[in-house]
């Protein structure tokens, strides 16, 4: 047994079940080991049903996916029983399963990433960061549309075999009046800001980017430094055992001394993460804590700017967080993505 099953191992030892019943698309590209058995990209539900046990594993699938899965996915050690797709479905054994639709147990059981799942995440984050950091530095351009910056983003995540749940664009005043801007036709005149959720083999990496075309005006300037001093908050907290709510605490205090004191009412500010974008968000009253090799993402956001990038808890409480979208083509100060002027 591996690592991911000793953990539902012990897990359903724990709580008596026989075995685990998979629906959804995230856990079941986890417990395979990075399979994609999607194909609706919007819904949360693979085009199976899995079967975990202790002795037996088992993927449930119609005759259309059975040779896909089989020919192209990395299902070792999963036996795959298919039926007729006009037919009806194979009938699970009898026993005590439980199951993750529509509620999921089990993401605390993912929180810790596996050393292969580590290689994955440092890979994916950094072609995730170098696909949307090169259309924004050497594709975009003043009177360019957001649905063709859309395009370009996807276009080149694509390219690299990332599938992206999430593109948001925005250019100019839209930036400042909605936080969940997605593309529309308007032509990008000055700033623009490239937003994305990508995913391959499972795991998923966030990254956002702004770009000005002129110098930076003194207000945008401000903003963008002090949201800066959030993300540090956030990432200098971000450590094994440290309460989900602390971590928000501590940069509740940093927009605070900023001089925004109210801006993190504006918009979830992110939190752990990994084959979902979140897997939950930290709020004032989230008392889990952060694990050792886990996936992260915060987004703090200030009106007019945002800072958004993949980090990596270490394994103790000492550890310091690792970036992992930091590339060499995009500049920062202080270890913080730059508004780059073009």
């Amino acid at each position: 047994m591996n690592e991911i099953d000793n953990r539902l191992a012990g897990w359903c030892a724990k709580n008596k079940f026989d075995g685990v019943v998979i629906r959804r698309r995230s856990n079941a590209s986890w417990i395979t080991g990075g399979a994609d058995l999607g194909i609706v990209d919007h819904s949360d539900l693979a085009f199976a049903t899995l079967l975990w046990t202790p002795t037996r594993k088992v993927i449930f699938t119609t005759n259309i996916e059975a040779p896909r899965f089989r020919g192209e996915e990395p299902i070792d050690g999963w036996e795959v029983m298919q039926s007729d797709w006009w037919g009806p479905a194979i009938k699970l054994p009898d026993g005590r399963f439980a199951t993750d639709f529509p509620d999921d147990p089990l993401a605390d059981l993912r929180a810790s990433l596996t050393p292969a799942e580590v290689k994955r995440a440092r890979e994916l984050s950094r072609d995730t960061a170098e696909a949307l950091e090169e259309v924004m530095l050497r594709e975009l351009s003043p009177g360019m549309s957001e649905h063709r910056l859309a395009g370009l983003i996807s276009s080149r995540l694509r390219d690299r075999g990332i599938g992206a749940p999430v593109i948001l664009i925005a250019s100019d005043d839209r930036i400042r009046k909605y936080r969940h801007p997605i593309a529309t036709s308007k032509t990008i005149d000055r700033l623009a800001m490239g937003v994305t959720c990508a995913r391959r083999h499972g795991l998923i990496a966030c990254v956002t980017r702004l770009v000005c075309f002129g110098p930076l005006d003194a207000d945008l300037k401000h903003r963008h430094e002090a949201v800066c001093k959030v993300e540090h908050a956030y990432h200098g907290a971000t450590k094994p055992g440290v309460r989900w709510c602390d971590a928000l605490a501590t940069a509740i205090e940093a927009y605070r001394t900023s001089g925004f004191p109210d801006e993190w009412q504006l918009h979830h500010q992110g939190g752990p993460m990994g084959y979902e974008c979140r897997d939950f968000v930290a709020t004032p009253t989230e008392t889990r804590s952060a694990q050792p090799h886990q996936l992260v993402g915060w987004n703090p956001t200030i009106t007019g700017t945002k800072l958004e990038d993949t980090i990596l808890t270490g394994t103790g409480p000492a550890d310091a967080a690792e970036n992992l979208t930091v590339t060499k083509l995009w500049p920062r100060t202080h270890g913080h993505a730059d508004i780059v002027v073009r």
